[in-house]
């Protein structure tokens, strides 16, 4: 299965591509798109990356690789079977850190645990109901699952039925509205267009699950619909909206953020997950991985050893014993970094 890997940009390329075939991705409408990964594939994909980045990343990669593992042991642990809140950062400083890895010239992992790793990214997970319950304003769009798929089938659906201007970002103005970005097609949406995306989005980030950056988000979005009130409100209906620039970059941070916080789990779902003994596909896959004549032993826990310790200390060296509840792939982490304080991984 990965007789083309022979780097760690092969492999990278290889584990991105499996996962948008069989997780899914978030979209932004700039076309930058990013897996959606569960936890249990992120902590997965950060085992066999953690090894080679611990023994010889720079203090700059090795700052951001330690923060990526500190999201994981908050968020991808609790919630092993959902959408992994912080995807974007985490494939992000994935790929900073393969640039990084083949540049020094690092060898990659042995054939059979990317095989593995690529086996775990195709088993199923549960589904949650998600996504809008509606279609919103305008149309209905086919196809449409998320809210960010239904906030990129809006803005298509807008700049080719009202056209568009090709702008850079307004500067950030006194109310700090953080504009920063690229220069951006922005539809020449009406008062009126703008007015009922407004009533839309903001129903629906009034009634999504509170998640980081919600305040932040929460704040933007309240100066958004005072300027709204300025000059769209009273306005000329069919007029172009004035703001049309702030009103489109906010909008997509907008829309991505419900997108993550509808995902992700409710306190309920983490319960639940705390205590099913569902993550047991990567084992399986290691272990069978492991029979292929590959020099690892035919143990699916010392497979995941043969990932997690080399690390010296392990991936999520701190966690504890109260992870071992959720058994499984958590559970076996934690056992093999113990085995290998007591023999070679």
């Amino acid at each position: 299965m990965t007789a083309h890997i022979y780097n760690w940009t092969d492999g990278y390329l290889a584990v991105r591509h499996r996962a948008f075939e069989t997780r899914g991705f978030l979209e932004l409408d700039t076309g930058a798109r990013w897996p959606r990964t569960t936890g249990e594939d992120a902590v997965a994909i950060a085992a066999l990356f953690d090894p080679a980045v611990r023994a010889n990343a720079t203090a700059g990669l090795m700052n951001r690789w330690r923060a990526a593992l500190g999201d994981l042991e908050r968020d991808a642990v609790t919630a092993p079977h959902d959408t992994y809140l912080w995807n974007r950062a985490f494939w992000s400083t994935l790929e900073t850190a393969t640039a990084f890895l083949d540049n020094m010239a690092i060898a990659p992992p042995k054939p059979a645990l990317w095989d593995a790793l690529l086996a775990q990214l195709a088993t199923p997970v549960p589904t949650r109901n998600v996504g809008p319950s509606g279609d919103g304003p305008f149309k209905h769009f086919d196809n449409v699952k998320t809210f960010d798929e239904l906030y990129v089938a809006q803005y298509k659906y807008l700049l080719e039925q009202r056209g568009f201007d090709e702008v850079d970002p307004p500067p950030p103005d006194d109310n700090s509205y953080g504009t920063l970005g690229t220069k951006k097609k922005i539809p020449r949406t009406t008062n009126t267009d703008v007015l009922a995306l407004a009533g839309y989005w903001g129903k629906e980030l009034e009634n999504v699950k509170e998640v980081f950056g919600h305040a932040g988000i929460e704040k933007r979005w309240a100066l958004l619909m005072t300027d709204i009130g300025k000059h769209a409100m009273y306005g000329n209906p069919t007029a172009i909206y004035s703001e049309n620039n702030r009103f489109w970059r906010c909008l997509s941070d907008t829309a991505i953020h419900i997108a993550v916080a509808d995902e992700a789990p409710s306190k309920w779902d983490m319960a639940k997950d705390s205590i099913k003994d569902s993550i047991k596909h990567l084992p399986e896959n290691l272990e069978h991985a492991a029979s292929k004549g590959v020099d690892l032993v035919a143990s699916a826990a010392h497979a995941v050893g043969k990932v997690a310790n080399e690390a010296g200390k392990g991936l999520f060296a701190g966690f504890g014993t109260p992870l071992l509840i959720g058994g499984g792939l958590i559970g076996l982490f934690l056992i093999t970094r113990n085995r290998g304080e007591k023999k070679e991984a």
